[in-house]
């Protein structure tokens, strides 16, 4: 008996993290290897868009170990996201490096890359001097309050939903931190993370497919809102996820009013013209951001089981009952099924031996 081992090695690895660089229109991403990499490095989900992903597994000249890529903004699936606090645009994607030019090993590695862009705060100012009195300025400034949009599982405080079936019941729960500010929720898209999405909430605050999703309730505060709905998914797609614009407004003097709650059961033009004259006059410009939910992995609806569909009749068995998993079950009829098999034909041959030798022995003398 000879024995031979393998052992696996790593022929390549990264050298510390990848470099990224946020640029005007695009966003880069820089990193070194310990030797030459001839992997592939793609957007996660866009991996069959060519403009979307570098091969490396033909060399340069140079044999340099250095991979990289370069997105525009916006480009492959890319989330662009407005922000409040602090104000300003975040572009976001997820990068996979690739060891293997064909299959997804423990080598790789993926990359939540953020880049934001701040707004610059800029003032212009003019004096007049009409007298001699001293002026002192004061300013006092609302802290902007950090929002969150989650998709719970049954009920608004349950948990935040990562798994589910279709038709599972949930509810989309969009929340500020503040009792100085309203929401109002509008725009809402569900996607498929693959370039396809279609508007559930349109840019009024109210619903387009009540069947999907239907208007949101909002609470007293005006700094929370809730719908309860079902899960659904695009047809040959495993995940969804939702992206909603929320605006801002003051409650201070009545900031918010004619801005939130919608009355989406009232559809007369006129009205919502006054609305948004009302809206452009207020001395707090209502502001805008965007807000993601998390990825929901979506299975297709199954046939119940004996299990959930009578869990009654189970736990009325026979406390003495042996309830045994199906695995085991299948080993042991196999098991019985052989031995059974074993010990018929070790019978037969005893029989042969005694009686069915003995009597073709006879026959055979009897014929010479």
């Amino acid at each position: 008996m000879f024995g031979t081992s393998f052992g696996i090695q790593d022929d390549n690895e990264l050298i510390g993290q990848p470099e990224i660089q946020c640029n005007a229109d695009t966003i880069d991403m820089q990193f070194r290897t310990r030797k030459q990499f001839n992997g592939k490095v793609y957007v996660k989900g866009s991996y069959n868009r060519p403009e979307c992903r570098v091969d490396y597994s033909t060399k340069d000249q140079f044999g340099r170990p250095v991979g990289g890529i370069k997105l525009n903004h916006g480009a492959c699936n890319m989330d662009r996201q407005r922000m409040i606090a602090p104000e300003g645009m975040m572009f976001s994607t997820v990068l996979i490096i690739s060891f293997h030019p064909l299959f997804l090993t423990r080598m790789d590695k993926a990359y939540h890359i953020r880049c934001m862009y701040k707004e610059a705060a800029r003032t212009v100012t003019a004096a007049i001097d009409v007298s001699n009195l001293p002026t002192e300025a004061v300013q006092a400034d609302l802290p902007m309050p950090t929002c969150s949009y989650t998709i719970r599982r049954d009920q608004l405080d349950g948990p935040i939903l990562k798994y589910a079936k279709v038709g599972d019941q949930v509810v989309h729960r969009w929340q500020c931190d503040s009792e100085d500010y309203g929401l109002l929720v509008h725009s809402c898209y569900v996607e498929d993370g693959q370039g396809e999405k279609q508007m559930i909430i349109d840019e009024r605050g109210c619903h387009t497919d009540r069947l999907l999703l239907g208007d949101p309730t909002y609470v007293e505060a005006l700094n929370m809102a809730y719908r309860e709905s079902f899960v659904f998914k695009f047809a040959d797609r495993i995940a969804v996820r939702f992206q909603c614009e929320i605006r801002l407004c003051l409650k201070d003097d009545g900031g918010c009013d004619g801005i939130t709650p919608p009355m989406c059961s009232f559809k007369d033009t006129n009205n919502v013209e006054k609305q948004i004259v009302k809206r452009n006059a207020r001395t707090f410009k209502p502001k805008d951001a965007d807000m993601f939910s998390q990825t929901v992995y979506v299975m297709d609806k199954d046939s119940e089981d004996n299990t959930s569909a009578h869990p009654a009749e189970l736990r009325e068995l026979d406390p003495e009952t042996i309830c045994l998993a199906p695995r085991i079950l299948v080993a042991g009829v196999t098991l019985f099924t052989m031995t059974f098999v074993i010990f018929v034909t070790s019978i037969l041959v005893i029989v042969y031996h005694r009686f069915c030798k003995n009597e073709i022995k006879n026959v055979v003398r009897d014929y010479y």
